[in-house]
């Protein structure tokens, strides 16, 4: 078994492995996508996963398209309204139209990352938007909710609507 099988298989029961370079998280990926009818996705985990590593992972892909296929194959689905949520994102993502999965409804979660981890490159930024129920792709998983008091909700940030800038944060 190749490496990228390897990982896809521990990924889609929700394993992650670290230190594996963007090209074979491509691969693994991939693996999925063309594999996935025949894939027994553990959906809880692999949401736990995401919270706990989802960063990390984007970051090494370096393909929020391709990620985004892959979250709403694998993540559990969201069964709700439509949500106005809050995301601290890093400046120079926003800037550069690569605006993250993860947002909350809590104002000041989002803050605490605008002005804290994310703002540690380039500066942080608040942001709000609009979340129609067919853009919220997973709701908070209990790790979110409970211990961590994020209450993050993972969204395909292309289809949010009226997003908005609410405040800037200088360079941690």
């Amino acid at each position: 078994m190749e490496l990228s099988e390897e990982i896809a298989r521990k990924f889609i029961r929700g394993i992650y492995t670290c230190d594996i370079d963007g090209e074979i998280w491509t691969q693994a990926f991939s693996f999925i996508l063309k594999m996935s009818d025949s894939l027994d996705f553990k959906r809880d985990k692999i949401h736990l996963l995401w919270t706990e590593n989802g960063g990390h992972i984007r970051r090494k892909l370096s393909d929020d398209m391709l990620l985004l296929k892959i979250l709403k194959l694998s993540l559990p689905k969201y069964d709700g309204d439509d949500l106005v949520l809050y995301r601290g994102e890093c400046r120079f993502l926003h800037e550069q139209n690569k605006i993250g999965f993860c947002w909350t409804p809590k104002r000041s979660v989002a803050e605490m990352f605008a002005s804290g981890l994310n703002s540690i490159e380039s500066g942080g930024v608040l942001l709000k938007a609009y979340a129609p129920k067919g853009s919220v792709l997973s709701s908070p998983n209990k790790h979110s909710a409970e211990q961590m008091e994020e209450f993050e909700y993972t969204c395909d940030p292309t289809a949010l609507t009226k997003v908005e800038v609410l405040q800037y944060f200088k360079k941690y």
